[in-house]
């Protein structure tokens, strides 16, 4: 039949942390032969389903090992016997504590980087098998932290330097390392940048040359170029050159002629850039492009207001401005204007104005334009001839000097003949 009473296990004792060992007493009055004993180990506040069984074939045997539990936790074990009818649990349970462990799954400490200090943080380890009685932090071989606190701070650290970092958690059974990892404090930006060295290398290109900085404060990312000119005084800067190459050169094209320009050199890292003082250099000159066409504007009639803007493109100093007047120059100067009279009432003229630089010069359109009118000179000859009756045809010469466009008016005085 079914075993009837099985007693409750009479000792249970703690092997270690993941194994006990179990004492009992043969059930009485069994009828039958009992084929097996059962261990079983249930977490108290658990469900009611056992965490661990084991099955104990010699019966011999009053003594059986229950493994697979988990250190520093409260269990509840029975003992079930089994004939061919079938099995009977006892009624009650035996409790006990398993003892403490040295730790399982030591996490590995993390860090917020700063560039001369690291703010240490850890959790604690997913399976601690007991109560962390301490936390010890290992820099670089070296233990520099002992408590129970989760985070630490390394101070007076090199910038952007590596360290190994290695945690041990402890409880009263032992301690556990976690796996070494190497953190690094943060990056900063360069501490200085030579300016860079300029070579002008005809009237539109400059080449330019630098050094990596000999404190780098991290890994280097990029260098950038930043470039000015005097035709904007300065006041604005563009960025001609932005690169991860790490070239030690570059080559600025498509310049101005005779323009001074200032070069800046910014080395970057992952902690920011740091720019260079300017480096100054003048373009060679050039002979001037777009000379432009000059005004000229006449308040009388014999003279000329002419004036001029300077040249779109000056490549280099103006030298000297020149005015031609009918092919013939007139003023050579600095000047961008020029007062031309003696001239004839009405009398076209043409103007072309030429701008130089060291280099050479070079001419501007060419425009026409006339004095204003004055009033003619000279005799009207008239010719009157009687043609019948009632009319008179009229022919005239005009004036020597017409200072002009004419228009002529005739005036007749005496009688008209009228219809009646």
């Amino acid at each position: 039949t079914v075993p009837q009473n099985v007693p409750t296990p009479s000792r249970v004792h703690s092997i270690n942390g993941y194994s006990i060992e179990v004492t009992w007493d043969k059930p009485a009055g069994v009828i039958g032969v009992i084929e097996k004993y059962i261990l079983k180990a249930y977490e108290e506040d658990g469900p009611n389903v056992p965490i661990t069984i084991a099955e104990l074939a010699d019966t011999s045997m009053l003594t059986g090992i229950l493994t697979g539990l988990r250190p520093f936790t409260n269990y509840s074990v029975t003992l079930t016997a089994c004939t061919l009818a079938g099995c009977t649990e006892s009624l009650h349970a035996l409790n006990i504590s398993t003892p403490q462990e040295a730790p399982e799954d030591v996490q590995l400490p993390t860090a917020t980087s700063f560039p001369t200090f690291l703010q240490m943080n850890w959790s604690p380890p997913k399976t601690p098998n007991g109560i962390i009685t301490q936390y010890t932090l290992y820099m670089n071989g070296v233990p520099i932290y002992f408590g129970n606190e989760t985070k630490y701070v390394v101070k007076d650290l090199a910038v952007f330097t590596s360290h190994q970092f290695l945690l041990t958690a402890c409880t009263l059974a032992g301690c556990t390392n976690s796996s070494q990892v190497t953190l690094f404090t943060a990056q900063l930006p360069p501490s200085h940048v030579d300016a860079p060295l300029l070579t002008v290398l005809d009237p539109r290109t400059i080449y330019v040359q630098w050094k990596e900085p000999i404190e780098v404060n991290g890994i280097l990312d990029r260098y950038i170029i930043y470039i000015a000119n005097s035709e904007q005084n300065f006041t604005k800067w563009n960025v001609i050159y932005n690169s991860t190459d790490l070239f030690l050169d570059f080559t600025i094209r498509q310049l101005f002629p005779g323009t001074e320009y200032l070069v800046k050199l910014a080395a970057c890292t992952g902690g920011g850039c740091s720019i260079s003082e300017a480096s100054t250099a003048v373009t060679d000159e050039s002979t001037p492009e777009g000379v432009p066409a000059p005004k000229a504007q006449s308040y009388s009639s014999d003279s000329f207001n002419i004036s001029w803007a300077k040249p779109e493109y000056p490549n280099g100093i103006i030298t000297s401005y020149g005015l031609y007047m009918d092919g013939v120059l007139i003023q050579n100067s600095s000047q961008l204007n020029c007062y031309a009279y003696g001239l004839a009432p009405w009398s076209l003229h043409s103007f072309r104005v030429q701008a130089c630089t060291a280099k050479g010069c070079a001419l501007g359109p060419l425009i026409e334009a006339r004095t204003m009118e004055a009033p003619p000179e000279g005799a009207v000859d008239v010719f009157a001839t009687v043609d019948g009756s009632k009319q008179v045809q009229l022919k005239w010469l005009a004036p020597n000097k017409p200072h002009g466009q004419l228009t002529y008016t005739v005036f007749f005085t005496g009688l008209f003949y009228a219809d009646q």
